[in-house]
């Protein structure tokens, strides 16, 4: 009956669920990273908004951001954002986070490979806060639109673990909830077999909740996230030919990744830091099936 989008709150909604703005001229505007992926996402959502589904866009983390980027944009100042408010919690969140990424992105350029890694490290602790604070507002959030008698629909991605775990502990026992994995249907419908976290989602994960990492794992994990970082594809796959053209390059690339020891990973670094993402992909495909290592997910 109820569907919650993972996504901040867009004034243009439902005037774009009505159809009386262009779909593509939208998706166009958002930005979108997978832009066919997203129209056809949203012609899905005016088909089940027609059938008489309410659909709304609840990410509180989000619009709390997206405000403190129009204050900002005014000429206002970070001090004039108001302590022990949750928009201060968001920026202060955010600062942190962005401010590690850039560290990150930095260091990476250098040839220091430990300091890549721990750089990293701090990235994912960073970044493991933010999701908390945001998971923590939207379970909130979800638990005041609660309707009895009615059914909801949550959209979260993968690594939204956190958000499940809150709505259980915060639901009336009464309501039954109940976690669908697209992903890993997905990965049965092609018959693969992997994770579905890479080794930096992983190790957010752990941050998450609250496990203390031993440097020899989170040195692993990182080791193994920069050289997956590489081999990715980030560009969105339309390959008519292949059902879940995304998933099979991520299995495929988590399954590589998670064969490399941390020395493995230093020498492959070497070699694909400046190459394109398919022709690092090549040379760890490459790199394994010389050590007999390569398996098929």
């Amino acid at each position: 009956d109820l569907i919650l989008l993972e996504e901040p709150v867009h004034p243009d909604f439902s005037n774009i669920l009505n159809g009386t703005i262009e779909l593509e001229e939208y998706v166009l505007e958002l930005d979108a990273g997978y832009p066919a992926f997203t129209l056809g996402q949203y012609r899905l959502l005016q088909e089940l908004h027609a059938l008489g589904k309410e659909i709304l866009q609840i990410e509180p983390y989000l619009d709390h951001l997206l405000n403190i980027q129009f204050f900002l944009a005014e000429d206002h100042s970070p001090d004039e954002i108001q302590v022990n408010t949750v928009s201060h919690s968001v920026y202060c969140a955010e600062r942190a986070a962005t401010g590690l990424l850039i560290d990150y992105y930095k260091t990476v350029q250098g040839s220091d490979f430990e300091l890549i890694l721990s750089t990293m490290n701090s990235f994912a602790q960073a970044d493991a806060a933010r999701f908390v604070l945001r998971d923590s507002l939207r379970a909130e959030r979800i638990v005041e639109l609660l309707i009895p008698g009615k059914t909801m629909y949550i959209e979260a991605g993968s690594i939204h673990l956190l958000l499940y775990t809150l709505l259980r502990q915060k639901l009336p026992q009464d309501l039954h909830l109940h976690l669908h994995s697209i992903d890993k249907e997905t990965i049965n419908i092609l018959h693969l077999r992997g994770s579905i976290f890479s080794p930096g989602d992983q190790l957010t994960l752990m941050y998450i909740y609250g496990r203390k990492v031993r440097q020899v794992t989170w040195q692993l994990l990182c080791a193994q996230s920069l050289i997956y970082s590489k081999i990715i594809q980030k560009e969105e796959l339309w390959d008519d030919g292949i059902q879940f053209p995304h998933t099979e390059n991520e299995i495929t690339s988590i399954t590589a990744v998670k064969q490399l020891a941390i020395e493995d990973c230093r020498a492959l670094f070497q070699q694909i830091r400046r190459l394109s993402s398919e022709d690092a992909a090549d040379v760890v495909e490459n790199s394994l099936k010389r050590r007999g290592l390569m398996k098929n997910p």
